[in-house]
């Protein structure tokens, strides 16, 4: 005997309905709250030596030839194949052990934003600056973006966003704030190297979330830290691993090294601010809230159970 066997999502029920003449062997699941009967599997005999089984996940042919089974399986694959669940992008968490490796992190559907809700979340004519960085990422291999704010602007829920819009082009890697000695790391570029080797087609992306102290002024404590950046972003290094870096800061831009923000390695620059009276009232509206009174608010507020009250006046040095 051979096996063949393909993964999907597969519907039971259609599959049923086209060859139940050759029903051999099921399996039925039954929950009594709902009073709900599921298939749980289902085995077909197509012939002495010719088998199907198939469940919601997967279905294996076994015959008498590889050719046979191979076609078996390819067969019920088109016949009862479910369309791919929405979901949103992912990115890799790279870990630090004996060896830097990474770990994939799948985000949820309902991390991509539609036009309508990035407008009110992040303000008018944020969807056109959206756009531009878009089209920024596809066309550069190398060069650093930095999205600016202070905490609960929605930095985060952007990133989760642009990676499910990029997915299918771009590969995107985290390294967590307690682990950004790595970029210093020697092993790092040979790490990149393999990467690169294996995934030669796609963009790198590498996310360092609230990553002020490695990008402030070179000084004893993030010397290798900011060069490394330099070099990955846009020195002779990042020719061969071609790869963008985009980091969020809670700081002023002005505060940062400033060969971070030298033209042609500075890719895009954004300022995520707290929405003006005006902006937040249309997000809790949507939402379904009312806001306790004027003034300005980060998103994290409006989304909180219980609304804080609003800041008496704006962060100096942040602007619309």
């Amino acid at each position: 005997m051979h096996q063949c066997r393909m993964d999907g999502r597969y519907d039971l029920l259609k599959l049923l309905s086209i060859h139940s003449q050759h029903l051999f062997r099921s399996i039925q699941r039954f929950q009594p709250k709902e009073e709900n009967l599921f298939w749980d599997d289902l085995t077909f005999r197509l012939g002495p030596c010719a088998f199907v089984y198939a469940d919601e996940s997967r279905i294996i042919a076994c015959a008498e030839t590889a050719d046979e089974a191979r076609r078996l399986v390819q067969q019920f694959h088109g016949d009862c194949l479910l369309p791919p669940e929405p979901q949103g992008g992912s990115y890799r968490l790279i870990r630090i052990g004996r060896d830097i490796n990474t770990q994939v992190v799948p985000l949820s559907k309902d991390t991509l934003l539609d036009e309508t809700t990035l407008e009110l979340h992040y303000g008018p004519g944020f969807v056109r600056w959206h756009q531009k960085y878009l089209a920024l990422l596809r066309k550069h291999k190398h060069g650093l973006s930095l999205l600016e704010g202070p905490p609960g602007t929605g930095k985060t829920s952007y990133l989760r966003h642009l990676m499910g819009e990029l997915t299918s082009t771009h590969r995107f890697y985290f390294i967590p704030n307690g682990s950004l000695a790595v970029l210093s790391n020697p092993e790092f570029v040979g790490f990149w190297a393999d990467q690169r080797r294996r995934h030669q087609e796609e963009n790198f992306v590498v996310v360092l979330e609230d990553s002020d102290a490695a990008l402030l002024p070179r000084a004893s404590d993030n010397r290798d830290q900011v060069s490394a950046i330099l070099n990955l972003s846009d020195g002779m290094l990042a020719d061969f691993l071609r790869l963008q870096i985009i980091c969020t800061i809670n700081c002023h831009a002005n505060e940062i090294d400033p060969a971070l923000l030298r033209p042609g390695r500075l890719l895009a620059h954004r300022l995520f601010d707290r929405l003006a009276y005006d902006d937040a009232v249309k997000l809790a509206t949507h939402l379904e809230k009312t806001l306790p009174g004027p003034g300005d608010y980060a998103l994290a507020d409006i989304y909180a159970e219980d609304i804080p009250a609003p800041r008496s006046s704006r962060a100096i040095g942040f602007t619309a």
